[in-house]
């Protein structure tokens, strides 16, 4: 395999323990339409009817996907066993459910690759010679969200088949549930992109200060890449948990300032600040989860605001600059 990083959007949904990050063509071309590669039809297709040389065609076409979903899927990427081991997982009968209601849901890619190519003209207008990397599809059934590789990244869309999904109920927690939605799979693709390629997380000394304004700029970015969208589905609040961090700015500011929690280096500290969770405890049992992340997006939203500059400009800066340029304060 080369140059994998896998990133746990459900798991972990922050930069924090990102194992690398994925480096692309540094002089891309001009991009035409953006089409999804259906790496999860031929994967069922050969589940249909398993032969060698079906076989030899999957390890060709995907030459640097093919061994990363087997690592994220099986836990193996012995080449030699690959085949009968992804036979062997998916001849389970959930598994096996969850695959076709994922492909029928996922029948028509239009509307997905129509976002992408309304964000990629934007990325042209906001970043210097970059341009979106190639996206796919995968079923890892209930496994890892996102598998990125050289220059591409792939959705495991079983798990965007709607909060409503009556299996996810076994498996996910409800505040997890609200974001398997289908409206959410263009955001990710995105969020994936910034993550390993833009922001190149992982690079800086990491503490509270970064984490928060590190997610504050993927959250904005985000505003500015999907310009129609609701501001709360950019980070996956309900209305109420919006207006809660909105009228409690203050008290979660002077919560994070007061306890010295800034600076800190503590890794469960900033996980509970940032990631995925039923509520922000170190806060306040009320807040909704992701509060830190939240903080973060107002500073950067701030600093933006006062600046003007282009994104790409403002996903360079590092989080000091950014705080004190925003001359955030609530």
């Amino acid at each position: 395999m080369r140059n994998i990083t896998y990133l746990l959007v459900f798991i972990i949904a922050s930069f924090i323990g990102c194992s690398g990050t994925v480096k692309g063509d540094s002089n891309p071309s001009p991009q035409s339409r953006i089409s999804i590669i259906r790496f999860d039809k031929d994967v069922y297709n050969y589940l249909q009817q398993p032969n060698t040389e079906v076989e030899k065609e999957l390890k060709d076409k995907y030459p640097d996907l093919l061994p990363a979903f087997g690592q994220i899927t099986l836990d193996q990427n012995d080449e030699s066993t690959f085949f009968s081991s992804l036979k062997e997982y998916f001849s389970n009968q959930m598994l096996l459910k969850i695959y076709q209601d994922a492909l029928k849901a996922y029948q028509d890619t239009t509307p997905y690759e129509d976002g992408l190519n309304a964000v990629s003209a934007i990325v042209e207008d906001q970043f210097a010679g970059k341009s979106l990397p190639r996206f796919a599809m995968h079923v890892s059934g209930f496994r890892e969200n996102v598998i990125i590789v050289d220059n591409l990244i792939s959705i495991s869309i079983d798990k965007y088949l709607g909060d409503d999904y009556p299996l996810y109920a076994n498996f996910f927690q409800p505040y997890e549930r609200s974001r398997m939605r289908p409206e959410y799979v263009v955001r990710d693709y995105l969020k994936a992109w910034l993550m390993s390629d833009i922001l190149k997380a992982g690079s800086d000394a990491q503490n509270l200060l970064t984490a928060m304004v590190n997610e504050g700029k993927v959250l904005y970015a985000l505003t500015v890449l999907l310009p129609d969208s609701d501001p709360n589905d950019i980070i996956g609040y309900t209305a109420d948990q919006a207006k809660w961090c909105k009228e409690n700015e203050k008290s979660i500011w002077q919560t994070i300032v007061k306890q010295n929690y800034l600076y800190s280096t503590n890794h469960m500290l900033i996980t509970r600040l940032i990631n995925d969770a039923s509520s922000t405890s170190v806060i306040s049992p009320q807040s909704p989860g992701r509060a830190g992340a939240w903080m973060g997006w107002q500073i950067v939203n701030r600093y933006a605001k006062k600046k003007g500059f282009l994104l790409g400009d403002i996903l360079s800066m590092d989080a000091q600059t950014i705080l004190k340029g925003a001359k955030y304060n609530p």
